[in-house]
């Protein structure tokens, strides 16, 4: 259930019974010429949506979290960068109030590659304050599932695109981009790197990408959210027991 509909004397109820809150987590940030600028907030909130109708009784969704941290695309337009301190320490204060909140687990569902190392570090401190933290990064944790429907993933590359064009088709435009693959070493940082890792603002074969794939997509990584959900609840349940 979706925290924002909720009136305080809801809940408190809903408290009584609900351990789990999920934070998504997003940046507004280029996706190259062809994706919403939004595209690292849309599809966590697509999830959360979906997810909504299948365990929207045992997990309240919070309100997302829409701005992060993007070092490398943060020479391009539309990129808001925060810097990691201050996101790391934002995040953590909110899970930081649903513990307080008396929460037992909560979900970091992150839609940004930049956020990871700021979300590693939060799930850690809220970890020690007595909480179970699950992080999913969508894109790293089913990598090798997504690459058996989109061969030319990466940063509004043809995995991101196509979960855009399922949401609306108005958020992208595929005939706007190509194939851009990686030209300098991730690895190393240098001055405005991220200008030539890339080009245009995204990665990956984003000109494959149709919502059909996108739907595929979201239906097949549903799943193996929920089995990472199920098996944090297990975590849970063998704790308390």
């Amino acid at each position: 259930m979706y925290m924002m509909d909720l009136t305080a004397t809801k809940y408190k109820e809903v408290r009584k019974k609900v351990d789990t809150v999920l934070l998504p987590i997003g940046m507004i940030e280029m996706h190259g010429p062809h994706c919403s600028l939004g595209t690292d907030v849309w599809i966590p909130r697509e999830f959360v949506r979906r997810l909504d109708h299948v365990i929207g009784d045992r997990v309240i969704m919070a309100p997302e979290v829409a701005y992060g941290h993007s070092w490398g695309l943060a020479p391009f337009e539309g990129t808001i960068d925060v810097s990691a301190e201050a996101f790391s320490q934002y995040v953590y204060e909110i899970g930081k109030e649903f513990h307080r909140h008396g929460f037992k687990e909560i979900i970091l569902f992150n839609g940004h590659g930049g956020n990871i190392p700021s979300l590693a570090t939060v799930a850690e401190k809220l970890a020690d304050l007595g909480m179970r933290v699950l992080t999913i990064n969508w894109w790293v944790d089913y990598r090798e599932q997504i690459l058996e429907i989109t061969k030319g993933p990466g940063h509004g590359g043809e995995d991101e695109t196509s979960l855009i064009l399922a949401i609306d088709e108005k958020l992208a435009d595929p005939t706007l981009a190509g194939d851009h693959q990686i030209k300098l070493n991730p690895k190393i940082k240098v001055a405005n790197g991220g200008k030539q890792l890339f080009k245009d603002g995204y990665l990956g074969n984003a000109g494959a990408a149709t919502a059909e794939k996108g739907e595929r997509l979201y239906q097949m990584m549903l799943e193996l959210v929920l089995a990472d959900i199920n098996e944090l609840w297990r975590v849970s349940y063998e704790s308390i027991n």
